[in-house]
């Protein structure tokens, strides 16, 4: 027969371990151990006082708990924070959903709280990875409150010698003005005593007219003045309107002086026939004068005075020296291409800036004898046929001409220029050259140096 003692045991037993079946179930609801679950991802710079165990919140219903926490490989990296959530919670948890840690009250435990996602995001899987809000930490905002009580304090310390030296500036604007107010209080006492004077002697003026005493209360008050007044009025009137028939009159005369039956056309007609006739004579003129230069009388006094015509020469008759005509003299200075030019995009040619500057260094030595002694620009250029040299160095010789004419100013007729090809005899390579030469024919009489040659 069992003894009471064991039955008693036996119940206790019975009765513990209904106790504990009862408490593990109590406990796997809380911790929703019975429930399907998915683990969710999120990583955090640092953790706060986020701990595994904390307590997960879905738009703020319990969703599960944190179950594990990767620690970061280096100082860059993040924690990698692992969470197990309920599936019944999934459908509103998406991929910008944001994790983020909150304290429950103000001294209360730290969770982890997901916000609910947006229905244009998709569905996170199992397995994903939300984003994480950096958790907040008091330390933080106390550290930026102490740093910005410190930046005030020493702005104050900084400010507090100019706050006090404008303090003083306004005591002292505050005396002289208090000084200045009392030097003007006459000047103000007798300017107020001087308008209610005036004000008087107003008042008194203006009665005086209303009473008609006075020039301008007679002007006012009497019938005749008025009556007088107005006829001088009239006659003003009178007077314009006669000035106005004389002013129309005026422009009447100039319409008709201009049309096309006035003297002003036969005066404008004689005055075209006269500028045209001047025009022919000055052609003939010009004419006469270009004849005169070929005219074999007198085309030693005009080759002397620097008057010929380049186009009429061929290089090879220039070649033989038909300007120096046995008076005069070549005088040449040499100026290489790789100095004086550059190749434009467009394929020509054009002045560099150390071109010009040697160019001006030449015509230095040159202008002593300028205008009354021929200028030549020789041109020379390399190139495959005979064609394309004479062309090439023709274009070079009218370039620097053009630069030495609109520079120096001198008359057309003095300076001339010739394409030569690339044949130079007595150049500073020999016999080929590429550039041009300023040739001038100088009057042996006045020759007082010989050429020189400059690269």
């Amino acid at each position: 027969m069992i003894s009471s003692r064991a039955v008693g045991a036996g119940a206790f037993v019975v009765i513990g371990l209904l106790l504990f079946a009862v408490g593990l179930f109590m406990i796997g609801e809380r911790r929703m151990l019975f429930e399907k679950r998915f683990p969710v991802y999120t990583e955090f710079k640092r953790l706060g006082e986020l701990e595994v165990g904390a307590t997960v919140r879905v738009a703020g219903a319990t969703a599960g708990e944190v179950t594990d926490i990767q620690l970061p490989t280096s100082p860059s990296g993040t924690f990698r924070v692992q969470m197990q959530l309920r599936e019944a919670l999934h459908p509103i948890i998406r991929t910008d959903s944001v994790a983020a840690t909150q304290t429950e009250g103000l001294i209360g435990g730290v969770y982890l709280n997901i916000a609910a996602g947006t229905e244009k995001a998709p569905l996170l899987p199992e397995g994903g990875t939300i984003r994480g809000r950096e958790p907040f930490a008091i330390a933080d905002l106390l550290q930026q409150a102490s740093d910005t009580i410190a930046t005030v304090n020493q702005t104050v310390n900084e400010l507090r010698g100019d706050v006090e030296s404008a303090v003083k500036q306004v005591a002292i604007t505050a005396v002289d003005a208090r000084l200045m107010v009392q030097e003007i209080r006459p000047e103000i006492e007798a300017m107020a005593r001087n308008g209610s004077r005036i004000s008087k002697d107003t008042s008194e003026m203006i009665a005086n007219i209303n009473d008609g005493k006075g020039t301008l209360g007679k002007l006012i008050n009497d019938d005749g003045l008025y009556e007088r007044a107005r006829g001088i009025a009239d006659q003003a009137q009178m007077v314009m309107a006669n000035v106005r028939q004389v002013t129309d009159e005026a422009r009447q005369t100039i319409v008709d002086f201009r049309s096309k039956e006035g003297p002003a056309q036969g005066l404008f007609a004689d005055m075209r026939m006269t500028l045209g006739q001047a025009r022919e004579a000055t052609a003939d003129l010009a004419d006469n004068m270009e004849a005169m230069k070929h005219n074999f009388l007198l085309r030693g006094f005009f080759n002397r005075r620097g008057y010929y015509d380049l186009a009429s020469i061929s290089p090879a008759e220039y070649r033989t020296g038909v300007l120096e005509n046995g008076k005069r003299k070549a005088m040449r200075i040499w100026l290489k291409s790789s100095v004086l030019l550059e190749m434009k995009p467009d394929g020509t040619e054009a002045l560099t800036a150390d071109g010009r500057a040697r160019i001006d260094s030449a015509m230095s030595t040159y202008l002593k004898y300028l205008p009354s002694n021929p200028l030549v620009v020789e041109g020379y250029a390399p190139a495959p046929t005979v064609a394309e040299r004479f062309q090439f160095s023709r274009r070079r010789a009218a370039l620097v001409r053009a630069y030495v004419l609109s520079k120096y100013d001198l008359p057309a007729q003095n300076a001339g220029f010739i394409g030569l090809g690339e044949e130079a005899p007595g150049s500073p390579e020999g016999d080929r050259w590429d550039g041009v030469s300023l040739t001038l024919f100088l009057d042996r009489e006045a020759l007082q140096f010989v050429n020189t040659a400059t690269r």
